[in-house]
Formats: structure tokens, sequence, C-alpha cells
């Protein structure tokens, strides 16, 4: 786990792939992003329940192995009712729709992105409403 504090909003990134988890935290951090790091659903829970201030957005892979990114969200959301949620996969969409994963999710990524795609898609969700994710 990876925890940096220097920013007015914190993202918790949950990817099982250590590649792609290195990558993203580098994008976010270079964007002053303070970043939290998991590589499973159970380490998201527990970086959940012991940190203490306000986790902005969950930025989580939806196909992992063990829990679902789409649980992790859900329970995520029991914790901290304000996270917002963006979720990425580097499946096809066929793979990737079914129960608990895409059939409710409004706010998606596909592996894999651009930095200026990532950078843009979390700001847009970030200024949005929470309730609509």
């Amino acid at each position: 786990m990876a925890a940096e504090s220097n920013s007015a909003e914190t993202i918790l990134i949950v990817e099982d792939e250590s590649p792609v988890l290195d990558m993203v935290t580098g994008i976010l951090k270079g964007q002053g992003y303070g970043v939290l790091c998991a590589q499973s659903g159970d380490e998201a829970l527990q970086i959940g329940r012991e940190f203490a201030d306000k986790i902005d957005l969950v930025l989580t892979d939806i196909v992992m192995p063990g829990m679902s990114g789409g649980e992790v969200v859900r329970q995520l959301q029991q914790l901290k009712p304000e996270i917002h949620a963006l979720y990425m996969s580097g499946y096809t969409k066929y793979t990737v729709v079914g129960p608990g994963t895409l059939e409710s999710v409004k706010s998606f990524i596909w592996k894999p992105f651009s930095p200026a795609e990532l950078l843009g898609k979390v700001r847009e969700i970030l200024d949005s409403p929470a309730d609509i994710h």
C-alpha cells in the first residue's frame, strides 16, 4: 500500500496487475493527486476502513481474482458513501457485461488508455455528483 496526502483529492486505485498499478499511480501522482494503492478487493476494503481522511475516487479494475470491481465499489460506498467510482478493464465488453459487472456502470474507461484519457476521465468523475456513478 502506498499513500500520499499532498493533494486535496485522494484516489484509491484497485488493480491486480502491478505494471498497470504502477503506471496509473505515476500518472495520478504526477498531477498532484493523493494516491492509495490496493492489489485486491480485500486490500481496498482494508484501506477504506483504516484511512481516516476522505477518499474522493476509487479507480478499480472491474475483473479481478476474488472480488469484482463492482463489489469493491459497493462495499466501499457503504463505508464512505461520498466516494466516486471509475471502472477500468482491458477485457472485451462481452466478457465484462454480466452479474456484478457493467450492467449499471456509467463511469468506465477501457484499457489501454493514454495518460490524457485517464486524467480527463478522472477529472470528469470528480467534478460530477457522486450519486450518478
